[in-house]
């Protein structure tokens, strides 16, 4: 099995909801034991670490947490800070992490999703600062699309979408993966 596997979000490259092809992805990584020193900071949703929440995790034995997500060609963190710094504060040289290949923009993306799957919950500073992220990346994204990306209701996204200088444009890609019009009526207009 490849020690990796290339993460492609739903795009015009693929057709899909991108939080449900992330889930896959994410369950189909295999695991490896990476040095816990080679590991570097990366692109996170989060605003800081909880350090009252890290000495929790510590505690725990570390088969019971899940491996945690690096970015492969950088060795940068996507995904697990909390669990990195258990593993620093027990005294671990190693950890057992998942590689990802992708670019910075999808390392983004996988980290708020991972982070909104499992483990302490991003707070809804942090989900908002992902909501406007993404919006810039992907203003042809969908409302529902982001929303289920980063687990707010798409009424919020629509909100921040319209607080934005996001440009307005005239179709997005659903969570299906299909382009539709933003105005249903100019379909039904020309219908």
């Amino acid at each position: 099995m490849p020690a990796h596997i290339r993460v492609e979000l739903a795009t015009d490259r693929n057709q899909g909801d991108p939080s449900i092809l992330m889930d896959q992805l994410l369950d189909q990584l295999p695991t490896s034991t990476v040095p816990v020193s080679s590991l570097q900071p990366g692109a996170s949703p989060r605003l800081g670490i909880d350090l009252a929440h890290a000495r929790l995790l510590a505690e725990m034995r570390p088969s019971e947490l899940p491996p945690i997500l690096v970015h492969r060609q950088t060795m940068r963190m996507v995904d697990g800070m909390h669990r990195l710094r258990a593993a620093v504060l027990r005294g671990d040289q190693t950890i057992e992490a998942r590689l990802v290949d992708c670019d910075e923009t999808e390392a983004f993306l996988l980290a708020v999703r991972a982070n909104a799957l499992h483990g302490k919950p991003l707070s809804r500073a942090e989900r908002m600062a992902a909501v406007r992220q993404t919006l810039a990346w992907h203003p042809d994204w969908s409302d529902r699309t982001i929303a289920a990306l980063v687990g707010l209701s798409a009424k919020t996204v629509r909100k921040q979408r319209s607080t934005e200088n996001v440009p307005q444009l005239n179709t997005r890609v659903g969570r299906d993966g299909k382009r539709r019009p933003v105005k249903g009526s100019e379909g039904r207009r020309r219908a």
